[in-house]
């Protein structure tokens, strides 16, 4: 009788033991709520362009850094407007107002920067050396004039064949600023021959129309034009 009830007390040790090393099931209720088992995240989920979107749910995984994301991590667009200016720089022959053919890429892309952005306009300022100058104060013989010829013709020339070209590709008129320096802005000495070669020239800026009109940057506004140049 004795062997029989430590046999029955063995059993049930045994079975609350087998109970004990089982899982509990997924639908199993515990005070009266279901159990759901914790889900244990093993390694962090990989953010290969360190954009703050996980590569799983990432569309555009390649972004370069620092630029801004969406919640897909694809590029936000940014507005360029007020920010993007671009130069133009067309060099002549002496006594020349003729538009080679190496500068008309350079031509090319300002009319692109202004059809992609319509808050542009583009500055034109034409210049010439002193020597240009000079020779267009005297007449064919070289000689000085009783009445002299306006030496801001040639600037102006030069000026006018850089909007005509825009102009052929769709640029408004009343997009294009158009100044005539004449030799009053030299960038480089004119005592040498390479200096006069650096002042024969157009300087073209797509700016912001906003920045132009109201003068926030003096280098590129209306305001410092006039005190130099000649509109027109």
């Amino acid at each position: 009788m004795k062997s029989k009830s430590w046999m029955t007390i063995g059993v049930v040790i045994a079975s609350f033991m087998l109970a004990s090393c089982q899982s509990t099931p997924e639908t199993a209720v515990i005070n009266g709520k279901p159990y759901i088992p914790p889900k244990v995240l093993i390694e962090p989920l990989a953010d290969t362009d360190n954009d703050g979107v996980p590569d799983i749910i990432d569309n555009c995984p390649n972004t370069p850094e620092g630029v801004m994301t969406d919640e897909y991590g694809c590029p936000v667009a940014v507005s360029l407007i007020g920010y993007l200016t671009m130069e133009l720089r067309v060099f002549f022959e002496r006594n020349s107002n003729e538009l080679q053919t190496k500068y008309l890429p350079e031509v090319e892309k300002v009319a692109e920067k202004m059809h992609s952005n319509p808050e542009l306009v583009v500055v034109l300022s034409g210049h010439t050396s002193e020597l240009e100058a000079a020779h267009a104060s005297g007449d064919i013989y070289g000689e000085m004039n009783q009445e002299k010829v306006d030496k801001r013709q040639l600037g102006r020339d030069r000026a006018q064949i850089i909007k005509t070209a825009l102009v052929k590709r769709n640029i408004a008129t009343d997009k294009i600023y158009t100044f005539d320096c004449a030799d009053s802005m030299p960038i480089a000495p004119n005592d040498t021959e390479e200096g006069r070669s650096m002042n024969q020239r157009i300087y073209g800026k797509a700016l912001n129309a906003n920045d132009f009109y109201a003068g926030s940057v003096r280098e590129q506004s209306l305001t410092y034009y006039k005190e130099f140049c000649q509109q027109f």
